[in-house]
């Protein structure tokens, strides 16, 4: 990738992960709360992903790139869902417990998981009993598919994780691709401006709900 197509999209990452930082300083000194302290990780989290494409475009890795690209577009997903109302955002708040339950699930199919598995359902079971609100054991996790599909874009989404999935998972076209430097730089410049209009659709929009936001905590 040519050095003006860097800059420009370095310029416009830094700018856009700029104003969500801005944003999440608002809620520095808020009182301690599950609904702040997520809204700060969800921030954080699509911040951290930026400096990953960041890094991988000037290493020219697309490997690097894809798997930051494709966890904005899944952060995107799940970014919209929380600032649809605070309800939704408890479910995504308590969503860990059901991605957990299904891992112990998947886990307890083999004998040599039994102690762990154990020791985590313990903690899985007083949770459902004592902590949970908005979900109940045997509530399927929330899939940043699912919500695109709801929303009506199951298929711009679909069609965009399976180009960056091609290219994070180490196959015989990921891995020999690297032997094609053109090829490398279509497809890096791609992946990149893909990116960078998720994070445009993106970080406003959060920026603008956390300002919201903090105004009323």
């Amino acid at each position: 990738m040519g050095l003006p197509l860097q800059v420009e999209i370095r310029t416009h990452i830094m700018a856009h992960g700029q104003v969500l930082n801005d944003a999440v300083g608002v809620l520095k000194h808020a009182p301690a709360h599950w609904h702040t302290t997520l809204l700060i990780e969800l921030a954080g989290e699509n911040r951290f992903n930026c400096l990953e494409l960041i890094q991988g475009v000037d290493t020219a890795n697309v490997a690097r790139c894809s798997w930051a690209a494709r966890s904005l577009l899944e952060l995107h997903y799940f970014t919209r869902y929380v600032m649809v109302s605070p309800e939704n955002a408890k479910r995504f708040h308590e969503d860990m417990a059901c991605d957990y339950q299904d891992l112990l699930k998947r886990l307890g199919k083999n004998p040599q998981y039994a102690q762990i598995v154990a020791r985590g359902q313990a903690l899985m079971d007083h949770l459902w009993n004592h902590h949970a609100e908005q979900i109940k054991k045997g509530d399927k996790y929330l899939s940043a598919r699912e919500i695109a599909d709801g929303l009506g874009e199951g298929t711009p989404f679909g069609d965009v994780h399976k180009f960056l999935s091609k290219f994070v998972h180490p196959t015989s076209l990921s891995i020999q691709f690297r032997k094609a430097p053109q090829l490398q730089e279509l497809v890096l410049s791609s992946i990149v401006e893909t990116a960078a209009r998720i994070i445009a659709h993106t970080f406003p929009l959060f920026a603008k709900h956390i300002k919201e936001y903090s105004a009323h905590v």
